[in-house]
């Protein structure tokens, strides 16, 4: 019966699901809007020290993306910079070594295990929603990913103010959304800290390429198992994301540049890294 209604009445199945769905994205809100609420004071304890400690400075999100160059982050010794994901497996290769290091993905803190508790990662942002860590160097911030369980439901397409793509936080203490990515939990983070010019690196928004990684990192996760259209849709998922941080940004009197080399992202201006460097 069910292999008849799903070769018959291909949408029937959908409109189920997306039913089913609609209850678990209520219900894993409400749960997660709890915990940030009952967790908020250590939060406020660990993360309020970071607002404005960069007001009116540049700084620079590195992404893992295929484009990304060691001569890249060769360039941004000096300047501040957020590492994200694997970016810590390049330290051999380079001198170069983040200010700040961020993950959302639990996946990605089990991968790099501990790796992450290195001295030359001073501070590193990560999620304890679902990520276990117990190094020094590990400050927790409250996350809110779901409205990523929407994103291929008829609900969002019907009703598309009340299911948004996601949002942006001004408060990293009450809640960061993670969009489709780690950098877009990272923008926050440098809107919360003062910057004034955030440039991204190495985000290309593409992961449907001969290499979904620089080849200067080392890194093997879930996505490998993907095929070419989830991979396809994953990072255009990711453009609309950025069309909200970019709202944010000019309504908030920041900026925000890609300095990636090629890619997809075209949301934001496209900068030159050596001109930008020599600034």
């Amino acid at each position: 019966m069910k292999e008849f209604i799903k070769n018959h009445f291909p949408g029937a199945i959908r409109f189920v699901r997306d039913i089913q769905t609609l209850f678990v994205y209520r219900r894993k809100k409400k749960e997660v809007t709890k915990r940030n609420e009952n967790l908020h004071e250590v939060y406020v304890k660990n993360l309020s020290r970071f607002h404005d400690v960069h007001k009116g400075e540049r700084c620079f999100i590195v992404g893992t993306g295929p484009s990304l160059r060691l001569e890249d982050v060769d360039l941004l010794k000096g300047e501040y910079t957020f590492a994200v994901n694997s970016c810590l497996t390049m330290y051999d290769k380079t001198d170069w070594r983040g200010t700040y290091y961020g993950i959302v993905d639990s996946h990605a803190v089990e991968i790099m295990g501990d790796q992450l508790k290195r001295e030359d990662i001073p501070v590193f942002f990560y999620t304890d929603m679902d990520a276990t860590y117990d190094g020094k160097n590990g400050i927790a911030f409250p996350k809110d990913d779901t409205a990523n369980m929407m994103t291929d439901t008829f609900w969002r397409r019907l009703f598309p103010k009340a299911f948004p793509e996601t949002d942006f936080s001004g408060d990293i203490t009450q809640v960061v959304y993670t969009g489709k990515s780690v950098v877009y939990a990272m923008l926050q983070f440098a809107a919360y800290m003062g910057f004034s010019e955030i440039y991204l690196l190495g985000v290309d928004c593409n992961y449907a390429q001969p290499k979904m990684y620089s080849e200067n990192v080392t890194y093997i996760d879930h996505k490998t198992k993907w095929t070419q259209e989830r991979l396809i849709k994953n990072g255009n998922q990711m453009l609309p994301q950025f069309e909200i941080a970019k709202d944010y940004a000019d309504a908030h009197g920041f900026t925000i540049y890609n300095a990636t080399r090629g890619g997809q992202l075209e949301t934001f201006k496209r900068v030159n890294l050596e001109d930008i460097i020599t600034r």
